[in-house]
C-alpha cells in the first residue's frame, strides 16, 4: 500500500511538471506571435513608426528637442535599399525621398511631401535611409578635410546619378569657417522625379528662410516647400 501511494505521489507531480511545461510553451508562442504580428509591418506603416517613434526626444549632443510629426498610415512610402534605387533609377520612371528619421531636416519635409503626394493621388514614392550609406568628413586642422568613412558602393553610385544636382560638400571647424571636401554631397532630405534616366525634379533641404532647423517651419514655409514638391510631381506625372 505505502509503494501504491507513493506511485501515485509521484504521477501527480509528474503531471503538474508536465501541465507547467505546456503552459509555458503556450505562453512563449503567445508572446511570438504577438510580437510577430507587432513587427509585420507594410512599409508606410513602419515609416510612420520609424518617424514617429523620436516625437517628444531631444539631441542631447546640442540639448534641441527633436521635431514632432504626424504621418498618417495611408502613406505612399515603398522602402528601398541603395542598391535597389540604383536599379530602379535605371529602369524605372519614379518618385525618390533620400533622408533618415532623426534628420531635422528631413523630419521638417516629411509632413509636406506626403500631404502633397496624397492630394496629387501619387501611390508611390521611394524612400531610402541614407544616414549610414554615406562618406563622412572632418575639418582636421588642415585645409583638407579628413575622411573618416568611406560611402557604401551604392551611394556613390547614387551620387554619379546624381552628380549634376548636388551641391559640394563641406564641412566646418569649430569657428564655422567651412572647407571643401572635393566632393559631392547627397543632402538630407532630397527628393527627386527621374524619367527614361533623366531627372526632372529635384529639390534638397527645405526653404531658403529657414534659420533654425531645429524648430518647425511655419505655415509660409511649408507652402513654399509645398510648391517645389509640386513642380517635382508635375514633372513626370
Amino acid at each position: 500500500m505505502l509503494v501504491l501511494v507513493s506511485k501515485m505521489k509521484n504521477n501527480k507531480v509528474l503531471y503538474i511538471i508536465i501541465a507547467i511545461c505546456i503552459l509555458l510553451v503556450i505562453g512563449i508562442c503567445i508572446f511570438l506571435a504577438l510580437n510577430h504580428k507587432e513587427e509585420n509591418l507594410n512599409d508606410a506603416q513602419r515609416f510612420k513608426k520609424e518617424f514617429e517613434q523620436y516625437n517628444e526626444s531631444i539631441y542631447e549632443d546640442v540639448n534641441e528637442e527633436v521635431i514632432d510629426v504626424e504621418i498618417s498610415e495611408d502613406n505612399p512610402i515603398v522602402y528601398k535599399t541603395g542598391k535597389e534605387i540604383v536599379e530602379i533609377m535605371d529602369t524605372e520612371n519614379a518618385y525618390i525621398f533620400f533622408g533618415y528619421a532623426t534628420c531635422p531636416y528631413t523630419r521638417n519635409a516629411v509632413e509636406t511631401l506626403i500631404s502633397v503626394a496624397k492630394e496629387e493621388n501619387i501611390d508611390t514614392i521611394y524612400y531610402v535611409d541614407i544616414q549610414n550609406i554615406r562618406d563622412e568628413y572632418m575639418f582636421n586642422g588642415s585645409i583638407v578635410p579628413e575622411l573618416t568613412k568611406n560611402g557604401t558602393d551604392a551611394y556613390y553610385e547614387i551620387v554619379d546619378l546624381l552628380k549634376s544636382r548636388l551641391s559640394e560638400y563641406f564641412v566646418t571647424d569649430s569657428s564655422g569657417n567651412r572647407y571643401d571636401t572635393g566632393v559631392k554631397r547627397l543632402n538630407s532630405p532630397t527628393f527627386i522625379a527621374i524619367k527614361d534616366r533623366e531627372i526632372l525634379g529635384f529639390h534638397e533641404g527645405l526653404v531658403t528662410s529657414v534659420n533654425d532647423i531645429y524648430k518647425k517651419i511655419d505655415d509660409d514655409q511649408k507652402a513654399e516647400l509645398k510648391n517645389y514638391y509640386l513642380e517635382i510631381i508635375n514633372s513626370i506625372k
